[in-house]
């Protein structure tokens, strides 16, 4: 400052605000209706309330919220209460009663009422110590005077103490009217659900229910009817979560993570990483796995399976609980917080999560990590939390941490720190793991269970050759030849045990033709690509400049991309049925029709006359789709094969798709009037690399692998196929049939 410069007035002066920041505070830091009644459960935990609850009366143009907490002081009324911005937590970071943890923050979950509604009378009765005496403070609090141009500072709440309050009355409750939205019992349950997934750990109790931290501590209860009235409601989670197919609990002691897996029925599984650095924290996560496998939800006291799994993908998925209360959005149905969606749509092969990395890197793994990553559980198939104690921006500030764990400013998430990031890393590795898991102990499930069939058989037959050498009932004469039957059974057995052994490596084998082929449909992709640029090069070229052969170039390129993209389409939809699908009833007859068009062109080129003869409204048994539909690929195109053969007759080129049910088999049949097969081939079409054809066009690239891999799938899923005699008028007739 100059020399020159006169000071004419040296004041101070403070801050203000206008009224309407309550209004501001209410309505955007308080998201949603249901954040809001969870932010005033909060308040009712924090007053070491034991229940609270939350109803609608005078036909319902009023919600009341009422806890049996130990209510506010006027001193505390007038510090806490009416002190914008801050925090009792502060001050007490544990309740005054039984110690609980306090779950207040920033001092604005009091003004969750404002985006209720705009009328409010608050009561609570609470032990004054000065006075030796119960008294009760009754406020009110118009929102719509709080309204721009009047300073906050101005305003007044009147509020007025009582003397004839009693211990029973101790508590406090909201009278909120004027409601911001018309809200009816039905309203307040939909909302209930929302709020008690926030308010209570996930399916560890019942759903509204939070335990007692200590011994006196007789826990916390969520009612959505008036005192005395109603119970905590429970639900179709907790029986689902008891049905779980592998269990994964998360812990952290200082820098070590530990995973833990219960594989229900299988081997128990510990895995061990050690952090850089630990910015998450004390974590205490149990995540339970109910994938769409065929018993898991079978005879189910609560729900039938199919509204079990709706249930599941309306409410499954991961949830973060931060200090005993769920943190919106994660687990929210649509939030994807740990990527498992977006893995599965784009296909990804690679681990994301570097415990994972580190714990199976390359080169060392039990399993190949594509085919690990293709079994990712889905966010429907999954129901758990990972539990945190986030700190408070004005904690974390203080202590210096500003990389922890903070909960975002709406309260809706955390901050998206390297702490987040951890937290995301953590939970994904373990799901990332359970895919290799499951992959390991589903290879060993199946060989147990043929070895534990071998040995009951291998039994039986030790038993019956111990009968026949001992027994006084079998003539000398005939024992010698059932010992020999006996030897020749148990030589049968022996063959069939390796048969089956190399239709589990077969299909095994299918499978990860399954990751190559997904990965060459990627390349063919973009050969695609190029065609289409190359075509569009072409057309550039001024159709007076092109010659007829040139234009006759574009045309046949023109189609033959189109067919091209067509097979493409159809293959990567095949592809995803494989290794996505569930196993389904479903109506045959619109695949087939599907098929059939996917090949039309090249049919009616060729002049063959296809029919779809399978009747409308038939079902299949349960199973998967993509293989279903992979099988009928096979044999279609082996009867187009047959038909375009040299020799036909006049009678036309014929291929016809039949399907029907018996009592015990779902029958599926594709018969065509080719060439037919010979009596010597008909003992060799189902050995490897072995075909019959030799046909050019689209159909005829193959391997002679595709009926003896059709014939391992069919076999392990419990089914048969088999040449069988055809109809009038026709040469050939491979009949699947899969049991019902």
């Amino acid at each position: 400052m100059s020399e020159s410069q006169q000071i004419i007035k040296q004041e101070q002066t403070r801050f203000s605000s206008d009224s309407q920041l309550l209004s501001e505070l209410g309505e955007r830091l308080i998201a949603t209706r249901h954040v809001a009644l969870a932010e005033l459960i909060k308040n009712a935990y924090d007053a070491d309330a034991t229940r609270c609850n939350i109803w609608l009366e005078n036909d319902d143009n009023e919600l009341v919220i009422k806890d049996d907490g130990h209510g506010m002081t006027e001193a505390e009324f007038e510090d806490f209460w009416m002190t914008i911005a801050t925090s009792n937590r502060d001050r007490n970071p544990e309740s005054r009663r039984y110690g609980r943890e306090v779950q207040g923050s920033k001092g604005v979950g009091r003004f969750a009422v404002r985006n209720l509604g705009l009328f409010l009378e608050l009561r609570t009765v609470a032990y004054d110590e000065d006075a030796d005496e119960y008294r009760r403070l009754v406020a009110n609090f118009d929102w719509e005077e709080f309204e721009s141009g009047t300073g906050l500072q101005e305003m007044e709440i009147r509020y007025r103490i009582e003397v004839d309050a009693t211990a029973e009355e101790e508590g406090t409750t909201l009278q909120i009217s004027d409601l911001q939205d018309d809200w009816t019992d039905k309203e307040l349950k939909e909302v209930s659900d929302k709020v008690l997934d926030i308010v209570s750990a996930p399916y560890e109790s019942s759903p509204s229910e939070i335990e007692g931290s200590g011994d006196e501590d007789p826990g916390f209860n969520v009612y959505f009817a008036p005192p005395g009235k109603g119970s905590p409601r429970t639900s179709v989670a907790q029986e689902i979560y008891d049905r779980y197919v592998a269990k994964i609990e998360i812990s952290i002691d200082h820098n070590t993570l530990t995973y833990e897996y219960d594989y229900k029925d299988g081997e128990f599984r510990t895995y061990k990483y050690e952090l850089d650095e630990n910015l998450v924290g004390d974590i205490d996560g149990e995540i339970r796995w109910i994938p769409n496998r065929k018993g898991v939800l079978a005879e189910m006291r609560t729900a039938d399976g199919r509204k079990a799994r709706s249930w599941l993908r309306d409410n499954g998925g991961v949830r973060v609980v931060d200090n005993n209360f769920r943190m919106p959005p994660y687990g929210d149905q649509g939030n994807d917080w740990l990527g498992l969606s977006q893995s599965q749509a784009r296909r990804a092969r690679n681990w994301e999560s570097p415990v994972t990395k580190a714990l199976f890197p390359e080169g060392d793994r039990e399993i190949s990590e594509s085919q690990a990553m293709l079994q990712l559980p889905r966010k429907s198939q999954l129901l758990g939390a990972v539990q945190v104690s986030s700190y408070r921006s004005q904690e974390a500030a203080s202590a210096m941490l500003k990389d922890r764990l903070m909960p975002a400013m709406d309260r809706q998430g955390f901050v998206e720190n390297d702490a987040y990031e951890q937290l995301v890393d953590i939970t994904r590795g373990s799901l990332e793991i359970l895919g290799v898991i499951d992959r390991l102990e589903q290879q060993k499930q199946k060989t147990e269970k043929a070895k534990e069939k071998k040995d009951e058989t291998k039994s039986v037959i030790d038993s019956t050759r111990d009968y026949v050498q001992e027994s006084d009932d079998i003539e000398e004469s005939a024992r010698e030849e059932l010992l020999y039957q006996v030897e020749d059974i148990e030589s049968q057995v022996e063959e069939t045990h390796e048969a089956q052994k190399e239709a589990r490596e077969a299909v095994e084998s299918m499978n990860l033709l399954g990751v190559v082929s997904a990965f060459m449909s990627h390349e063919t992709t973009l050969i695609l690509d190029s065609a289409r640029d190359m075509l569009d090069r072409w057309k550039q070229v001024p159709s007076e400049n092109r010659s007829d052969e040139f234009q006759e170039r574009i045309e046949q390129t023109e189609q033959a991309v189109e067919d091209f993209e067509n097979h493409l389409r159809y293959a990567k939809m095949f592809l995803q049925q494989i290794s996505e699908g569930e196993d389904s009833q479903f109506q045959p007859k619109p695949q087939v029709t599907k098929i059939i068009e996917n090949f039309e062109r090249y049919t009616d080129q060729r002049r063959i006359e296809v029919e779809n003869a399978i009747p409308f409204g038939l079902e299949t048994p349960e199973v998967n789709v993509g293989l279903y539909t992979g099988v009928l690929i096979n044999l279609y195109t082996n009867a187009i094969k047959a038909v375009v053969e040299d020799g036909i007759g006049d009678d036309g080129r014929h291929v016809r798709f039949e399907a029907e049910n018996t009592s015990n088999w779902h029958k599926i049949r594709v018969i065509d009037n080719g060439v037919g097969i010979s009596e010597e081939e008909r003992t060799r079409i189902f050995e490897p690399m072995y075909s019959t054809t030799n046909v050019e066009g689209p159909t005829s690239v193959g391997t002679g692998l595709g009926l003896y891999i059709v014939q391992q799938v069919i076999e392990r899923a419990g089914g048969e196929i088999a040449l069988v005699e055809p109809p009038n008028g026709f040469e050939t007739a491979f009949e699947v049939r899969l049991p019902r």
